[in-house]
């Protein structure tokens, strides 16, 4: 057994959700103890990852190495922008500035 004394505003917190779930603040504790410790258990957190999106998209465990030719094998003919429409573009829009 231990002795726990909650900060106020979370008791008030605890409190509130208890009443308007219709529950007691004990079962509401205990949920949220139990949710947590499964959590810890199911994955330790890496703290030393910074960056929120590592691991968020699906992609093939090597893309970082081969992405080039990762690249060079979705490329087709009418993949990207052309020099010529890229010229074309630009002087269009240097007209129209220009008019």
């Amino acid at each position: 057994m231990f002795e726990w004394k909650p900060e106020q505003t979370l008791l008030e917190k605890v409190t509130t959700l208890a009443h308007q779930r219709g529950q007691s603040p004990e079962s509401i504790v205990t949920e949220a103890v139990r949710l947590y410790l499964q959590t810890q258990s199911l994955e330790p957190v890496d703290n030393t990852v910074l960056d929120p999106l590592i691991g968020l998209f699906a992609a093939p465990a090597d893309l970082a190495t081969k992405s080039e030719d990762i690249l060079q094998a979705e490329i087709t003919e009418k993949s990207g922008w052309t020099l010529e429409i890229s010229r074309s573009r630009l002087n269009n829009w240097i007209n129209h500035i220009i008019s």
